[in-house]
């Protein structure tokens, strides 16, 4: 199979996937439910995977012992951020859209506050939404994460191709080679575009925790 989505085939593969996921037998399923369609309320064409997820924060200083901050840029809190010192919950949405430039599956989220109010990067980092080893290196910045031995950012900040709102974003350069990997032992070819899918949630997870 092409390793390169046209929109037809994104949105055949989602649908496959949320089909294939509604049922809860087993933790692994439980950490791939909960994603529904969501289609642009004017434009066709524009659909997308959305869920939304409880996340809890980290010892405070687990972050600290493997991030490098730059520390040029000062963090400046005008009251509009949420803190990760507060005991608030925090509400993570998680996006699956497709990269026009890469044209593969490209995971968004935004993680706020009960007041509403999105998280810092830095703050981020401290969640439980990252796999603690993935930042190991890494150097974080006001608007991204960046580790030295790659082309592109690790983490970004951009809009949501769809709805146009701020949201945070793996950079998906290296997402079609990483599931290809993972589909050279497959002999499944009947639901080709369901086993992308699956793969690619696979190579998400080693970054993210699906919980």
């Amino acid at each position: 199979m092409t390793v390169m989505f046209t929109r037809q085939q994104f949105d055949e593969a989602c649908r496959e996937f949320i089909h294939a996921h509604q049922s809860i037998s087993s933790a692994y399923e439980a950490r791939l439910s909960g994603w529904f369609w969501k289609e642009h309320h004017t434009l066709p064409g524009f659909g997308y995977m959305h869920r939304i997820v409880t996340l809890n924060w980290r010892h405070p200083a687990s972050a600290d012992t493997f991030l490098e901050i730059d520390d040029s840029l000062d963090v400046i809190d005008d009251g509009t951020t949420a803190s990760h010192d507060s005991p608030d919950s925090l509400t993570c949405h998680q996006y699956v859209v497709l990269s026009a430039t890469f044209r593969v599956p490209a995971f968004y989220f935004s993680i706020h506050g009960s007041s509403g109010s999105p998280l810092q990067l830095t703050d981020i980092m401290q969640t439980s939404l990252l796999r603690e080893d993935v930042c190991e290196g890494t150097i974080t910045t006001t608007f991204a994460v960046s580790h030295p031995a790659m082309n592109f950012p690790l983490l970004s900040q951009g809009e949501h191709p769809t709805l146009g709102t701020p949201c945070w974003y793996f950079h998906p350069c290296e997402t079609a080679s990483a599931v290809e990997e993972i589909l050279k032992e497959s002999t499944e070819n009947s639901r080709r575009l369901l086993s992308w899918m699956e793969a690619w949630f696979i190579v998400l997870s080693t970054a993210v925790d699906m919980q």
